[in-house]
């Protein structure tokens, strides 16, 4: 979708271990050593093959290896040009994917002197699950909205400097609403990253970002209830008591106290009660403990038999901070990602749309779309690649498909940028080692659906004089209090649309209206979207926001409604990869490992410090390109 860190064990919360990363099917594991209920974490687990996996996942969380090189370090350098490839023999390299991972890889490649030719199944566009709504999709051309990722953290440096050194704009993302005046413009703020090598790197030149302090006006629609966000975190008790939480404690400050209990493994507490990063020798094995303790568990476990909250607490808390979709799936996802995904964050999104940075990502690239990877053949001389044309649109697609294998690609090396779920469709000769075809066929992909609906006005960020205004003998006050004007941050609720947000952006051109997020779902929420019609889909939503907003906001939408379902993608198949119990340990250090020297993984999915982000597709696109030069 981390900035992962760690849980101190409970003994007794943990499922049975999982089969070990390397074993053959069917063989026996021992159990492994647990450490005594209340134990500290301690050195890293040993002497066993569930251990070495949860060494390497630890290692690959990290960003680091057996020798504790600063692996993001050496990706920056590499990424911003301060540093090259190894010179090595000019190989042919098909790049499978042009998503950020694959553009990513070849654009490495290329610089250091590869032959290098990109396929993309695609046939009308680039950049993978960043995609940008714009043009006659909407009533007015001028607006544009995000299908896919929107945000980038400011923590996320890897993406952050590959986009300044691209000179790809970026400007302030607002996960929390602020005042519609005066816009506020990044520009080419200061980014820094400091090492545990004592080196710092850094992109931008002007001052560092700071966020403006959030106005609280959007809404918490939950049980009934409408309050805004500064209504509640002033009197939480009574939203809480709607689910039978008696609690004055905010959701947001619940979910952060129980994973509070995750810092010991990788950090100490400091004299003023702050945390400060172990050493990294330290850290490598708090990590490895973590994965070995707690891999397989899944939130809802934690959340019982650690954190120790009772059923209306996860209710109500899962609700508030969209916890509640994911508590089946495997606990650290949703741990790692609170880190990246929380209030005091800083955040940017790129000032011309997501999509801009894939373009410039791509200049210069020998990219051939329509391109479908149907077979991959390795033999002594390399690998042939077989491809088919693809027809028919890329989402909800009933019409069209794939033909038979129109293309074929030799290569002495071929970097797979693609989704798992994707490979499931291509017939590799010989099969795909068992580790890596368990991984392939097992990995769980999740989904996500977003409804786009365009407005001709800005109305959120009137003020209710605004309305009187605009609306004449026609005006109705709203029916949650006066409009407060403000621009950014969203609403959460317990209905169907479960998330809105608003643009942080004003639109381009001096276009009067804008393009609201008005449903966000993920995991099971989005299925039943995905099941919706179209049309069903945009009266749900509109339907629900003048819930909220009063049925005045009506007469400015236009008939303009765009859906994206990243489940019903035909080359995305799903959202992002977020690992159920165990598969971070079964599966996880199979899905990056090469094959044969000529098969190369890339996407986010390859990268477990950074699933579902631009982050991940643009490390693990880096690191392939490593392994491609570094092969013998």
């Amino acid at each position: 979708m981390i900035n992962r860190r760690t849980f101190i064990h409970i003994s007794g919360a943990t499922a049975a271990g999982t089969a070990a990363a390397t074993s053959l099917p069917g063989a026996a594991q021992a159990a492994p050593a647990r450490p005594a209920p209340g134990a500290a974490p301690g050195r890293a687990p040993s002497g066993s093959a569930r251990a070495e996996a949860a060494l390497t996942m630890a290692r690959r969380v990290l960003l680091t290896d057996d020798k504790h090189t600063d692996l993001t370090l050496r990706y920056l350098r590499l990424l911003t040009g301060d540093a090259r490839l190894p010179r090595k023999a000019r190989r042919r390299v098909v790049v499978v994917g042009a998503g950020v991972a694959g553009l990513t890889c070849a654009r490495l490649l290329t610089a250091a002197g590869h032959d290098v030719r990109v396929i993309e199944a695609n046939s009308n566009r680039i950049g993978g699950r960043i995609k940008t709504f714009r043009g006659d999709v909407w009533q007015d051309p001028r607006l544009r909205a995000e299908a896919g990722a929107m945000r980038i953290p400011s923590t996320h440096v890897l993406t952050l400097a590959l986009a300044d050194s691209l000179r790809v704009a970026r400007r302030p993302f607002h996960l929390l609403d602020v005042p519609p005046s005066p816009d506020l413009v990044s520009g080419d703020s200061r980014i820094t990253y400091r090492s545990w090598t004592g080196e710092t790197f850094a992109t931008g030149t002007r001052a560092p970002y700071r966020a403006t302090a959030s106005q609280g006006s959007r809404f918490l629609h939950v049980n009934g209830q409408t309050v805004t966000k500064a209504e509640y975190l002033r009197d939480p008790r009574p939203i809480n008591k709607s689910f039978g939480w008696d609690s004055a404690t905010p959701a947001s400050q619940a979910w952060a106290e129980a994973l509070e209990k995750t810092r010991a493994y990788t950090r100490t507490r400091k004299a003023d009660g702050s945390w400060g990063e172990k050493p990294i020798v330290e850290r490598v094995e708090g990590m490895a403990r973590l994965l070995d303790d707690l891999g397989d568990m899944s939130l809802h476990q934690y959340l019982t038999g650690v954190a120790g909250w009772d059923t209306a607490q996860i209710q109500a808390v899962g609700t508030l901070e969209n916890l509640t979709s994911r508590l089946s799936y495997g606990l650290l996802h949703s741990a790692f990602g609170a880190l990246d995904l929380n209030p005091s964050m800083t955040y940017f999104e790129f000032t011309g749309g997501t999509d801009t940075f894939t373009r410039a990502l791509s200049r210069g690239l020998r990219i051939e779309t329509g391109r479908v990877l149907t077979g991959v053949s390795r033999h002594g001389s390399g690998v042939t690649l077989h491809a088919a044309p693809e027809t028919g649109p890329e989402d909800e697609a009933y019409q069209g498909g794939t033909g038979p294998s129109r293309y074929t690609y030799e290569a002495d090396a071929v970097v797979l940028a693609v989704p798992f779920a994707a490979l499931r469709h291509v017939t590799f000769d010989p099969i795909l080692p068992y580790g890596k075809r368990r991984a392939v066929i097992e990995l769980h992909h999740d989904t996500a659906h977003k409804v786009l609906v365009e407005f001709t006005r800005r109305w959120w960020e009137w003020d209710e004089d605004t309305w009187k205004a605009e609306l004449g003998s026609a005006y109705r006050p709203a029916p949650h209090g006066p409009a407060v004007p403000a621009v950014g941050g969203g609403c959460v609720s317990d209905e169907a649309c479960r998330f809105v947000y608003f643009p942080s952006h004003p639109s381009d051109d001096g276009a009067p209206g804008g393009v609201v997020l008005a449903a966000y779902n993920w995991a099971g929420d989005a299925l039943r979207f995905d099941a919706l019609t179209p049309q069903d889909r945009r009266t749900e939503a509109l339907d629900h926001l003048a819930s909220l907003y009063g049925d005045r906001i009506r007469r400015y939408a236009t008939d303009r409604c765009v859906s994206q379902s990243w489940l019903r993608n035909r080359w995305a198949l799903g959202e992002a990869v977020i690992e159920t119990p165990g598969q971070l340990l079964s599966l996880g250090p199979h899905v990056a490992a090469p094959v044969d020297d000529v098969l190369y993984f890339a996407g986010d999915h390859c990268q477990p410090r950074y699933h579902a982000w631009i982050a991940g597709a643009i490390a693990s696109g880096t690191e392939a390109a490593l392994q491609v030069t570094d092969a013998p």
